[in-house]
């Protein structure tokens, strides 16, 4: 089948293996002509060893996207008991500033997987996590809270980009799949933790509750630890790669800058940053807004589990269908669907019960898609080695939306009135379809017009 009569054409740069002077696929490679590294040049995409770094990928991902996740449920409840005093701006900044940190660290923590792997990082990731679940678990004033999630999105922070990373070392043709099956593990925490937290709450009380959740968390990074393992390191190229120098940080940043200036990776960097804004406001808020409505607080909670739960197909059914029909292309797909939700189901018959079952159903499904195809979009323009270095430069970015999202939704939501809640709904649509308009210039940098392009 020549180039005009295939029907979906695929975006590959055709390169010769060193010393091999055969033609290697090198897709995903990036968007610049540079050689491969030999390492890059052949995927195992499978076996024993790519496996168990699925599985130890999949327990991080249960901690570190899960609490990201799972949030809203602790938040819920200190706000009416330990912070029933503080007005709900003042306590959205405890999250806001957890999440933000869950994402900032990337920049930092980037290259230094791509450096010197994963297991130092999640190592330290395990310890400051299980610190910040413990202090949070005794805290009662607002400094404490602030305190112990400030260790709670350090550790998150640190392992995000390993825990996604590692996979993109092992898996090309089934990358797209592989990534949703990892980040499915945020939905698993998304969707437990609620639920364990509900129960806890009412049996053990808020203390143990907080204990038992960070024992989980103790148990699903020690996994990790063990099984998250990198296949490349990137070769050390000036001496904060063999050994990690404070003073030389700004420098670093800069130079790592200046390493990801094309046009392409910042339209896609962009587009993340309101896609992942617009899901972290509907996760923080989801359940205030059925509660607006008068939906009783347990059914309000149980629609956020549907939504988690829905979640979860579309993690792993987008990602797979990605590995043939394209990231870029299903990504764009997978947002405008969501977008449709937002206004067509959500604003427009939100304040039925019955319309906020079907839309945790169906909007969960397209929007579980995201957390797993921002970075296989990533990939799918960036190479191995440098993939953490490019990780981490958009988590920082995403960082700057999770610190000032909460606190702007807070804002606009104010007394919680069903207008003020129309307006946030208008205000999450909105950032939708920025995402998808940016993704879609993006996609066009790389193939112009075509539509019927893998890419």
């Amino acid at each position: 089948m020549n180039h005009e009569e295939a029907n979906f054409e695929t975006m590959r740069v055709r390169q010769q293996a060193p010393g091999t002077g055969s033609e290697i696929d090198t897709q995903a490679l990036g968007t610049t002509a540079a050689t491969p590294d030999k390492d890059e040049i052949k995927y195992p995409d499978g076996g024993r060893n790519a496996y168990l770094a699925v599985i130890g990928s999949f327990f991080g991902s249960v901690t570190c996207l899960g609490l990201v996740n799972a949030i809203g449920s602790v938040q819920a409840y200190v706000s009416s008991h330990q912070l029933s005093g503080m007005t709900t701006f003042s306590i959205s900044w405890i999250f806001s500033i957890y999440l933000s940190l869950s994402y900032a660290l990337g920049l930092a923590i980037g290259p230094i997987f791509d450096h010197h792997g994963s297991q130092a990082i999640l190592v330290f990731t395990t310890v400051f996590v299980f610190a910040g679940l413990m202090g949070a678990a005794s805290s009662t004033q607002m400094y404490q809270f602030v305190l112990s999630f400030v260790s709670l999105g350090i550790g998150n922070g640190a392992g995000m980009t390993p825990v996604v990373g590692v996979i993109n070392h092992w898996f090309l043709r089934k990358r797209g799949l592989m990534t949703g099956v990892v980040t499915c593990g945020g939905s698993v925490g998304g969707l437990t933790f609620p639920l364990l937290l509900r129960f806890a709450y009412d049996k053990y009380g808020y203390e143990w509750a907080m204990r038992i959740l960070a024992f989980i968390n103790l148990g699903c990074m020690l996994v990790s630890v063990i099984l998250c393992k990198e296949r490349i390191i990137r070769p050390p190229t000036s001496k904060f790669g063999k050994r990690i120098n404070v003073e030389q940080m700004l420098q670093k940043v800069v130079a790592v800058l200046k390493r990801n200036n094309d046009k392409t990776f910042w339209l896609t960097m962009m587009a993340s940053f309101f896609a992942e804004l617009s899901l972290v406001l509907v996760v923080t808020y989801f359940v205030t807004y059925a509660m607006a409505q008068g939906v009783p607080e347990s059914t309000a909670y149980l629609l956020s589990t549907i939504w988690a739960a829905a979640s979860i197909p579309g993690r792993i059914l987008p990602g797979f269908a990605s590995d043939y029909l394209g990231k870029f292309n299903v990504h764009i797909f997978m947002l405008s669907g969501l977008n449709v939700c937002f206004f067509g189901i959500w604003y427009a018959f939100g304040h039925k019960l019955s319309v906020l079952y079907v839309f945790a159903c169906v909007a969960g499904f397209f929007q579980g898609s995201t957390s797993g195809m921002i970075p296989a979009c990533l990939a799918q323009i960036t190479r191995v080695s440098e993939f953490g270095e490019r990780f981490g430069i958009l988590n920082f970015c995403l960082s700057f939306g999770n610190l000032l999202g909460v606190p702007i939704g807070a804002a606009i939501i104010r007394r919680g009135s069903v207008e003020e809640y129309d307006n946030f709904v208008l205000l999450v649509g909105g950032l939708g379809v920025a995402s998808v308009v940016l993704y879609v210039l993006a996609r066009y940098t790389l193939v112009g017009v075509r539509m019927n392009v893998k890419i």
